[in-house]
């Protein structure tokens, strides 16, 4: 009898254990692989953000110094200088010829 009775009682456990509810473990499951997708995709998403927002800044970095350097060039270029005033002549006399040709 106490062999029957512990029979019957392994069929009751055995049948217990596998008709239990397994939603809840499934749930715990599913949400634990949800949470870590989330982590996985936010970082992802993250570090493509930051590489992206990086080359902005080095963008904008790079053309505000070119645009320095352009204007610096630009107005230290030298001015056109004034036309000096005119010489006056030293001798104001008429040319005349040096040796005079004559008869001989």
């Amino acid at each position: 009898m106490r062999t029957g009775f512990l029979l019957i009682f392994a069929v009751c456990l055995f049948g217990l254990g596998c008709s239990r509810d397994n939603t809840v473990i499934i749930n715990q499951k599913v949400t634990e692989r949800v949470e870590d997708f989330r982590v996985k995709e936010y970082a992802k998403c993250r570090e493509v953000l930051l590489a992206e927002a990086g080359h902005i800044a080095d963008s904008l970095l790079l053309e505000e110094a070119f645009s320095d350097v352009n204007d610096s060039l630009s107005r230290l270029r030298p001015l056109k200088p004034f036309k000096p005033p005119e010489v006056p002549p030293i001798d104001s006399a008429p040319v005349r010829p040096l040796f005079e040709q004559g008869g001989n």
